[in-house]
Formats: C-alpha cells, structure tokens, sequence
C-alpha cells in the first residue's frame, strides 16, 4: 500500500510551491486522528516502561549464571518488545502527523526505519513459540533433555535471521523519492513481485505460527490428562492438574492475544496484495483502507505492550519483584518526606530563635538608647540650675 497516494501527491506538490515552512500537508484532528494518536502514545508510554522495567529485573538484577531458559526468554522477549514499542507507535505517528507525504529520514533511513517494526513482531512471535516449545518439552516430555540456555540463544538468533529474511522483500521494495521525500512501498499490481512475495511469507508465517502452537496446546492438554490417571496419590495428581491447567491458561492466553492483535492486520495486508494481483488497476489508497489500516495498526502495536502483562502473569518472581520495588520507591517517598518534613523543622525553628534573638537584641538596644537620652537631660537640667 503506498504510503501517499496521487491525489495527496498533487495536493502536496501545489502546497509546497505556496508554502515555505511546512513540507507536507496539514492533517486537520479528527476524532479517529485524536483517538489514534492517543492510543499510540499510550503504547508507547506503557510498553518502553513496562519492557524496560523486564530488562532490569531479568538483566540487571538477576544474574546470568542464576537465569533459567524461562527468565532468559524473558529477557529476549523484554528486549524485542522494548525495540517495537518504541518504533512502531513512533513512527506511526509521525506518519499520521505528516499524512503520509514526507520523510526527512533520508534514503537509508527509508529501507530500515520503517523494517524494523514489523521485524522486531514476527522475533516476538518466534519467541512465543519458543515458550510454548519449552512449555511442550517441560510436560510432554519431562524425562528428556530439557532446552538449555546455550539452545535457548540459538534458537533467538535463528528466530531473528528467519524474521528477517522473511521481511528482506518489504526492505527492498520501500523507495524514497528525494525531490517530494516521501518514502513509499510500489502496488502489488505495479510491482508482482513483491506482491507474490509478500503473499507467500504472510501465509508462512501465519501458518507456522497456528500450527506449532496448537500443536503444542493439544500434546500438552492429551499429556496432562494421561499422567493424572497414572498419580496414585490424590494430592500429586491435584498438583499436576493445577499445573498443567496454569500452563494451559498462560500459552493460550498468549496466542489468543497474538492472534486477535496481530493477525487481523496481516490477514487485512493479504487480501489487499490479492486484490492488487488480479486487478491491473489498483487503486492507491482510499479513506476508508487508511483508516482500517490505522485501527489495525493500532492493534497490531499493542502486542508489545501485551507481552508485558501476559508474561507478568506467567512469572511469579517478576510479580513480587514488581511489588518489591513499588514498595522500595513507596517507602523511598515516605523517608524523603519525613527528612524534608524534619529539615523544614529544624530551619523554621532556626528562624525563629534568630527572630526572638534580634527580639531580645533590640530590647537590650531600646533599654540602653533610652538610659542615654535619661542621662543627657539629667546633664542639661544641673546647667541649667
């Protein structure tokens, strides 16, 4: 879908000409641009704060030797996430700002700026299904080699080559016009080979994704249920079916949040590529898919703040970590209170003993100037006697 169509290209053109401070075309706000620039700064907000906060428990605070392959996805998942919360609602906005008609981030800027985004979801939703994995090899297969950190590291620098490979297409195919600067992605009907492409890696990587993790769910659900009729005790089978109920409820959890956000948007971008292949005259750009595609992307960013919450949920350390140091920060503001409240004390009282000692000090001064004037009329009443 090109970023800005003809008719705002004309516009843009005639404005330019006219104008000498501003290169694109105003944007009048609207509720759907209010709404959406909202929306986008609360991702933006939520997600930096909240991925970050994940590196610094997982990363700062926990040691690397102390880590386990759960608490090392994590980390990877906090990272991935902290990069896409922070470019996707950024540069999203910038274009909603700029209607679509500019980039001043030149022509490098244009195959990588845009790429990163999308690149660093299609990571986060390797690293979904890497849990789910490690889920699936903790309850199906227990007695085996369980993923250790050297695999888990492997499997997140294969998980990011594979997201990038996968979206090498979308880099190549963005161009930037230097005279209007505008950095747009061609029709799939003027170009067909990104449009084939891009058809085929879409239903890849919907495809990979649905398969691996409702393989996983069924094992681990049909395993569940097998290994409680084996227990002998009541309390041992209890806490295995709680246990592998609460990996059920976090791995579909996750993936019905990763669908409902990210695959309308994928699946939106699929059937606009095929409608762009059987039909030569494609048109550019309409109100209504620009603004469907605001919503859906709009969705398709609140994934990286999703993850925050979903692995909150999964991770019982990270929870009272959290808690910890809201509690650490409350009795923080509670002792710089005090101390201030103490340090204002102690300078009032300060003033006012400096007060009541220059109180003191004019009535000595009063009682001496007042002597003086009683001694120089008892002079002057003997002369004149």
């Amino acid at each position: 879908m090109v970023l800005c169509d003809e008719t705002n290209l004309k516009e843009k053109e005639a404005y330019n000409t006219s104008s000498t401070h501003w290169s694109y075309l105003p944007v009048s706000l609207t509720i759907e641009n209010v709404f959406t620039r909202a929306a986008l700064t609360l991702i933006l907000v939520t997600g930096v704060t909240g991925n970050a906060f994940v590196i610094y428990v997982f990363g700062c605070k926990r040691k690397s030797s102390c880590k386990s392959t759960t608490e090392l996805l994590i980390l990877c998942l906090g990272i991935t996430d902290l990069l896409s919360s922070f470019f996707n609602p950024s540069l999203y906005m910038y274009w909603t700002i700029t209607n679509y008609c500019q980039w001043d981030f030149g022509y490098l800027g244009c195959h990588i700026v845009p790429s990163i985004g999308p690149i660093m979801t299609s990571i986060s939703s390797g690293l979904l299904l890497i849990f789910a994995i490690d889920r699936y090899i903790a309850v199906v297969t227990p007695f085996r080699k369980k993923l250790t950190r050297k695999k888990v590291s492997i499997a997140f620098v294969l998980d990011i080559l594979l997201s990038i490979i996968f979206y090498l297409h979308y880099v190549f195919a963005l161009k930037f016009d230097p005279k209007l600067k505008i950095c747009h992605i061609p029709n799939a009907s003027d170009s067909p080979f990104y449009g084939i492409t891009n058809c085929i890696f879409i239903t890849l990587r919907l495809s990979l994704f649905a398969t691996i993790f409702s393989f996983t769910n069924i094992k681990i659900y049909k395993t569940s249920n097998k290994c409680s009729i084996k227990f002998s005790r009541i309390e041992d089978r209890v806490k295995r079916l709680r246990q592998s109920k609460k990996v059920m409820i976090v791995l579909l959890t996750m993936g019905v949040v990763f669908i409902l956000l990210v695959f309308p948007r994928e699946l939106f971008f699929l059937g606009y590529n095929f409608k762009c292949l059987l039909v030569k005259n494609c048109k550019h750009s309409s109100p209504t898919l620009t603004q469907i595609n605001s919503w859906l992307k709009v969705a398709h960013t609140a994934n990286s703040c999703a993850n925050v919450f979903i692995y909150s949920h999964m991770h019982t350390k990270y929870r009272k970590e959290i808690i910890r140091t809201l509690s650490c920060f409350g009795s923080f503001k509670k002792t710089f209170a005090r101390h201030r409240f103490s340090f204002v004390g102690k300078e009032n009282r300060f003033l006012l003993s400096n007060k009541r000692h220059e109180f003191t000090l004019s009535e000595e001064d009063l009682i001496y100037f007042g002597d003086a004037v009683f001694f120089q009329r008892a002079q002057k009443w003997k002369i004149k006697k």
